[in-house]
């Protein structure tokens, strides 16, 4: 039988950013397992035009969403939530609703972006860093088995995942190799999975030097017979990880095959950088089945480092010592 859709209310005061950026997150990735909605305690009224911007550069929808008070959702005929999300921020003596009923809450509290002072730059980066945290914590909702989880443990890990131990900041990896459609979304996909797995608070990027533009359809079959969320890949360049608004990396992996004289990409500046070379998949010989076949065994191979990278202590690591280990990895 099929799992019922689960119905989850994000709340925090204007219901003008937060609240809007974890409900896009939760619809995108969700579909077919949760419905999202948001309002506030104390409407603003407004969509802040900085929100929408940062839903169009996550590549999330930006129509329909609206600023309103949490009173339509108490009103006969309102969805019946499962879940209630505060994400106000307590520790700037913000209120933060309390919802009645029966639904399960938990705390997500995030500093409100709307509040920064100082140039555009900034005010965008807020915009965007809220954005990231908030989806880390939908990855990590989704990563739950709720089926097989009390109603008693699912309070307890929602609470964890709103805890200070998911407030770190997010060890962001890039993976680049030249057309970015296969290798590179190989290595994304399982890092974004695997971190969900693990609890690990570390997010996956992927793009090339030259991007082909298309992601190649035997990788996210491959993709998806790991279990992986398929929804939402792209062969993007990497200039959209050199501006000023780009997520800040941690470490930068080069997937190309220096063996077979392709030219891997050098990433400029201060992250760890890193070779795990792999023989492009896409120009396997042969019919369909040998390039499945090819596919598959480049995520399992991929998937393996990528784990082993995960279990390392990303947050606790000098720059060295992750270098070093990384290193380690890819002589394995």
């Amino acid at each position: 039988m099929a799992e019922a859709i689960r119905n989850v209310l994000f709340v925090c005061t204007g219901n003008s950013a937060r609240s809007i950026l974890a409900e896009a997150a939760l619809n995108a990735m969700g579909r077919g397992r949760f419905r999202a909605f948001s309002a506030g305690s104390h409407p603003a009224g407004t969509v802040n035009p900085l929100t929408t911007e940062t839903l169009r550069r996550l590549n999330l929808p930006t129509e329909g969403y609206r600023s309103k008070s949490w009173d339509e959702f108490a009103q006969p005929g309102a969805p019946r939530m499962d879940f209630v999300f505060t994400v106000c921020d307590e520790a700037a003596g913000e209120a933060c609703p309390l919802w009645p009923g029966q639904p399960i809450t938990a705390h997500w509290g995030v500093p409100d972006p709307a509040a920064v002072q100082g140039s555009d730059e900034v005010r965008r980066r807020a915009f965007y860093d809220t954005a990231l945290t908030l989806r880390r914590r939908v990855e990590l909702l989704l990563a739950l088995p709720m089926e097989r989880l009390d109603s008693l443990s699912v309070r307890r890990e929602l609470k964890g995942i709103g805890s200070e131990v998911h407030r770190r900041a997010t060890a962001n990896v890039l993976v680049l190799c030249t057309h970015n459609s296969a290798r590179s979304v190989l290595a994304e996909g399982m890092i974004n999975h695997l971190a969900a797995r693990l609890g690990v608070d570390a997010r996956g990027f992927s793009a090339g030097s030259a991007p082909s533009g298309r992601v190649n359809p035997f990788a996210i079959d491959a993709l998806r017979n790991a279990g992986v969320d398929v929804a939402g890949f792209r062969s993007k360049s990497w200039d959209e990880f050199s501006g000023p608004f780009a997520p800040r990396m941690r470490l930068v992996i080069t997937v190309c095959d220096q063996a077979a004289a392709e030219t891997c990409p050098f990433w400029p500046g201060a992250p760890v950088q890193v070779h795990l070379g792999y023989p492009d998949p896409s120009g396997t010989p042969g019919g369909d089945a040998q390039k499945a076949a090819a596919f598959e065994l480049t995520r399992q191979a991929i998937g393996y480092r990528m784990l082993q990278i995960l279990l390392l202590p990303l947050d606790a690591m000098t720059d060295a010592e992750l270098l070093e280990a990384v290193q380690r990895i890819a002589r394995s």
